[in-house]
């Protein structure tokens, strides 16, 4: 078997070229190697001496013997690692790191001549002492010769010998025959590698850019692109649309010189980045724009554009389908606060009609939370996973009862939905619906809600098809509905429907022991976290007159009066002057009518002790006694003489109680009269060691 001896001037060569001829004919020559800056000897001879290049032939020719053919090699780049440097940004300065000036030099000539010229190549090698200091490096396998000011190298490993030395090298040793055909095969399987990543390469990028025109195409916003010199590189069908012209006509136009549609230079005038509102052809648009960026470098703009009816329309949509995802009941009965036991009571009433799958009625004032306990039913109820269901009749407008609550088919009306729409009976399948204010219902809308509750079942308007429900209905009213069944304002038949479990929500000022605990409560719920102040030392000032006030709104406005305290006095305790003008003005009226009411019963009290003690008694007597002037007690004698509680006589004798039929009568104040029997009165003097306060809660009973 010939021989062949391999000549280089480094080690990373020698090696990388020993193992190539290994792999191509190394099954039909024996491969010996030496490097010059190594491993090296004289008079080197051999069937074949092959040198790595012209400049390495010269420095080695003194270590060959002159009787031994030489050939020096052609080598080409590896193909296997070029696609590397596809990556490195156009422009980019590189150094093209070599053992030899002559040999980076080379390198960077067959990388141009393959086409790889996007990058700007600086020839380096250890013999350079000026360069530039660069920090990005490329190098055909000679790392350890890269400078250190480089922070990152691409290897494309070391250049191989080129097939048509291959071929004077099988020719030299007379072994070129019909199995040369082989070592072609082995050689151009590295480019046929190359060509298919590349080609995959390619077909990803062909994928993406695809995907990309597909996104750009179907996006619900105009998309319109240009690039680092003002021409439009993007202009989508709805961009196509919004302008009223085609992406033929306008793509590729420069907007700084003859652009076909001016008013389009309306987007382009702001400055990138800033939301403009502009109207073209009748439309208004939201303009938003973006720098297109590469490595830093601005290569374009972006803009997008919104149809603001577009807009209202997507917002109308999804406001739709949260509505349809709001049937379901947040509340449980472990959300109604409350420790009194008006309050306990109901809630115990609520858990036992709860299982029960008959229709309730809750009846209360405004603000008492008629909903919080129809959501806690639900969720305590056979029920739970299904939808819950509110309707509120005092907010839907009688034209769009029906439609609302039994649904349309499509066409049924003007303006009615492609495919139709279930109505509220319908979404409330399988759960319960909420009929709240049914007080507030149309009489000529009752009699087909009368037939859908009797018949469980719902017909769609414009449709003949009935659909049948399963549904729990739960009513809620603060009208006197027997009021407004002898006015005809409702119907009986309905009513009775209705009202097969009866529930009331007691008003705040049955249950005033909850007053104070459902305002701490509020309290704490505004901050979503710990308040700053506690609860107990914010409301000390104000307890008194929370708990003195009647509550009309009831606990919305304990809700509200709890949001205006925090939001008027944050991080304060509160005093009393902090409180609403209006509940200070009926809490004072009430202190007024309460000492008024006093002021009566001292008076009648005294006059009843001397009356029975047969004293006269009159308006002197009564300013000594009581304290009060005798303004005072000549405008109170004047009430109770109206009211004819007691009667003045002429003389000594003075005032009395008044007598009719042998009856005495005892004005207790709140509009009440109270009789008792002289008798009882004569037996019942000794009570008036009482103190005023404890005869008047006596009287009261």
């Amino acid at each position: 078997m010939k021989s062949i001896t391999l000549v280089t001037k480094g080690r990373n060569t020698c090696e990388a070229l020993e193992n190539q001829l290994i792999e191509l004919i190394g099954d039909r020559v024996n491969i010996k190697s030496y490097y010059i800056d190594g491993r090296i000897r004289n008079n080197i001879a051999d069937d074949l001496i092959v040198v790595s290049s012209q400049i390495i032939y010269h420095e080695a020719k003194k270590y060959m013997n002159p009787a031994s053919p030489v050939i020096i090699a052609r080598r080409s780049l590896n193909y296997n690692e070029i696609d590397k440097l596809l990556d490195i940004p156009s422009g980019a300065d590189v150094l093209l790191v070599n053992d030899l000036i002559s040999t980076s030099e080379e390198t960077v000539s067959l990388l141009k001549a393959m086409g790889i010229d996007h990058i700007n190549y600086h020839p380096y090698s250890p013999e350079i002492k000026e360069y530039p200091k660069l920090e990005l490096a490329v190098t055909p396998g000679e790392l350890e010769l890269v400078p250190d000011c480089v922070k990152r190298v691409i290897d494309i490993k070391t250049r191989n010998i080129d097939v048509t030395t291959l071929v004077e090298i099988l020719k030299a040793l007379d072994l070129l025959d019909e199995k040369a055909n082989l070592l072609s095969a082995k050689y151009i399987k590295d480019i046929i590698n190359m060509i298919k990543k590349i080609k995959r390469m390619a077909d990803a990028n062909k994928r993406i850019s695809n995907q990309l025109q597909t996104i750009i195409n179907t996006v619900h916003d105009g998309i319109i692109a240009l690039d680092e010199k003002g021409n439009l590189s993007v202009f989508n069908p709805v961009a196509e649309e919004i302008f009223g012209a085609t992406g033929s006509e306008i793509l590729g136009k420069n907007i700084r010189d003859d652009f076909p549609k001016k008013y389009m230079l309306l987007i382009f005038n702001k400055q990138i980045g800033e939301e403009q509102f502009i109207k073209i052809r009748d439309k208004h648009i939201v303009v938003n724009s973006s720098l297109i960026k590469e490595d830093d470098k601005v290569i374009g703009a972006l803009y997008t554009l919104k149809d603001v009816t577009e807009i209202q329309r997507l917002e109308e949509e999804l406001r739709r389908k949260l509505r349809s995802q709001e049937n379901y009941a947040r509340y449980t009965f472990d959300d109604i606060a409350g420790t009194s036991e008006a309050i306990k009571s109901t809630i115990g009433l609520a858990k036992k009609i709860a299982v029960s799958h008959s229709p309730i009625l809750i009846q209360g004032e405004s603000g008492t939370g008629k909903e919080l306990f129809a959501q806690a039913i639900h969720n305590a109820s056979p029920r739970k996973r299904g939808p819950f269901v509110p309707v509120n009749f005092a907010a839907l407008p009688e034209s769009l009862l029906e439609s609302e609550l039994f649904g349309y088919e499509e066409g049924a009306f003007t303006g009615a939905r492609k495919g139709g729409m279930p109505g509220l009976f319908e979404q409330a399948h399988g759960g319960t619906i909420f009929l709240d204010e049914i007080g507030d219902a149309p009489l000529s809308f009752q009699v087909r809600l009368l037939r859908v509750l009797q018949e469980k079942q719902v017909r769609r308007i414009g449709s003949s098809r009935m659909i049948p429900i399963d549904i729990r209905v739960i009513a809620a009213t603060n009208k006197d509905i027997k009021q407004l069944i002898e006015k005809g304002d409702f119907r009986q038949d309905l009513y009775y429907r209705l009202n097969v479990l009866p529930l009331h929500i007691p008003p705040l000022r049955e249950r005033k022991q909850d007053i104070f605990p459902l305002a701490k409560t509020f309290y704490t719920e505004f901050f979503n976290r710990e308040p700053l102040i506690n609860a107990e030392d914010y409301f000390k000032e104000v307890k008194e007159a929370l708990l003195a006030y009647d509550w009309p709104g009831n606990i919305r406005e304990l809700h509200n009066i709890v949001e205006y305290l925090i939001n008027i006095s944050f991080d304060i305790i509160p005093k009393n002057d902090l409180l609403p003008e209006e509940l200070i003005r009926v809490i004072k009226e009430k202190g007024e009518k309460n000492d008024k009411e006093k002021i009566l019963v001292k008076i009648l009290m005294e006059i009843a002790r001397a009356n029975a003690a047969n004293i006269p008694i009159g308006r002197r007597s009564l300013s000594k006694i009581t304290g009060l002037t005798e303004g005072t007690i000549r405008k109170v004698i004047e009430e109770m003489k109206k009211k004819g509680l007691i009667r003045a006589n002429k003389g000594i004798k003075g005032l009395e109680y008044g007598r009719a039929h042998g009856r005495c009568m005892a004005y207790i104040g709140n509009n009440s009269i109270f009789y008792l029997s002289w008798a009882s009165y004569i037996d019942a003097k000794n009570l008036f060691s009482f103190s005023c306060h404890t005869v008047f809660h006596i009287f009261l009973r």
